[in-house]
């Protein structure tokens, strides 16, 4: 069937259409709410430099050749609507922080505060997921709840990063929280303050998540600040959060 496919009007007809919107993203930044409009997009753009492929001929290409299936972008819907919930839980957290206080708690002696916070956004992860193990060959990209530190001055904050979990763990982005609320690295509409505020405190940084990832190359648990290590301790449930001295009050 995939290989009688011709345009990419009958690649969505084949795949559904969530499941079309959710593979199409893969090739293109200019998905849309509606299949019409997405169609119209990939149709009139590129999909590589040189201009020899549209976004469109690509999809179909992959469908004809079965790198893309009904099956890979049912697996993709999921893996989107599990990042939807995700969002979610965490803004249900979220919505209640006292940033302001969290940046206080990440830079001074009583972490109390700010391990509470992430314990509250790691089960946020868990109640999404089901579990805090993550294997490569079950998700893409993951969001995950993670602790930061500045290489410079070794300032933490607290935030969430995206992996690509089938690279290895290869780190994509991350949002941090900030006094001023949750703030997107590279994010172009960001504040020119709020981007300066993330550059001089912490660029470069480190980062230490609380999941657990299958095969991720990139983050050396074993060479965690003591702090670090204290903070996500307290978030995964294998530390008392009275050892901060401090009870929860959000």
């Amino acid at each position: 069937m995939s290989g009688k496919v011709k345009s990419l009007h009958g690649v969505y007809k084949a795949l559904g259409r969530d499941a079309f919107l959710a593979a199409a993203k893969i090739y293109s930044d200019h998905v849309q709410k509606t299949v019409e409009a997405t169609l119209s997009e990939m149709e009139s753009r590129w999909f590589d430099t040189g201009h020899t492929i549209t976004q469109a001929d690509k999809m179909v290409r992959d469908f004809q050749n079965c790198y893309l299936t009904r099956e890979s972008a049912e697996e993709l819907l999921a893996q989107e609507k599990l990042q939807r919930q995700f969002e979610a839980n965490m803004n249900a957290v979220l919505k209640d922080v006292h940033f302001v206080r969290l940046e206080s708690s990440c830079t001074s002696p009583n972490k109390s505060y700010a391990g509470e916070v992430l314990k509250q956004m790691h089960n946020a992860f868990v109640k999404t997921y089901g579990t805090d193990y993550l294997d490569s060959s079950s998700y893409e990209f993951v969001s995950i709840p993670a602790v930061i530190r500045s290489c410079h001055t070794g300032k933490l904050c607290l935030g969430i990063v995206t992996l690509d979990l089938q690279s290895s763990g290869e780190h994509w982005g991350t949002d941090f929280l900030t006094p001023y609320g949750v703030a997107t690295q590279g994010d172009p509409n960001m504040d020119a303050s709020l981007q300066a505020y993330i550059r001089d405190n912490f660029i470069p940084y480190d980062y230490w998540y609380t999941a657990d990832v299958e095969n991720d190359i990139h983050i050396d648990f074993d060479e965690m600040p003591e702090s670090v290590a204290d903070l996500i301790a307290v978030a995964r449930g294998e530390q008392q959060n009275e050892e901060f001295d401090y009870v929860m009050k959000l």
